[in-house]
């Protein structure tokens, strides 16, 4: 398999880590790569099955939305020693998790008097405070 250089893997990584859609025109202004480099790292990685690049128009250009194939391009990295997260971004990713600073975690089962099936505040991580105005919590934490 044809090796990645460091702005295969920088750009495998900066895929990951954007949540919002990816158009390949904006990446070279976003990563500060120059278009020609970003557009041939693409390229590469679009063979190798890393990525898949769907052509689409965006401000009336020709471009591509670029998407990471997490699994494939996970265990590409890990061949070569690299992840596609790195130990903060998996902090980050579980640190506000309600259950880690919850006072009640040692006796929270489902079934339990403490049941995370009906916990208000794994519904706010979970979909949002917004949602409690659709579904009230009196629905949410009454038990069957």
């Amino acid at each position: 398999m044809t090796s990645l250089n460091k702005t295969d893997v920088f750009l495998l990584k900066w895929l990951n880590k954007q949540k919002d859609i990816v158009y390949q025109n904006d990446i070279p202004k976003l990563t500060g790569i120059d278009a020609k480099t970003v557009s041939k790292s693409l390229y590469k990685l679009e063979k190798l099955g890393l990525i898949i690049r769907e052509q689409t128009v965006h401000n009336k250009r020709k471009t591509y939305i670029v998407k990471i194939d997490f699994e494939k391009a996970a265990k590409q990295l890990e061949e070569i020693g690299e992840t596609l997260f790195e130990p903060r971004d998996l902090f980050e990713q579980i640190a506000d998790i309600p259950c880690l600073s919850c006072q009640n975690i040692n006796k929270c089962y489902e079934g339990g008097f403490y049941d995370p099936v009906y916990c208000p505040l794994i519904f706010d991580y979970l979909f949002g405070a917004s949602m409690r105005e659709k579904y009230p919590m009196s629905k949410i934490t009454a038990k069957k």
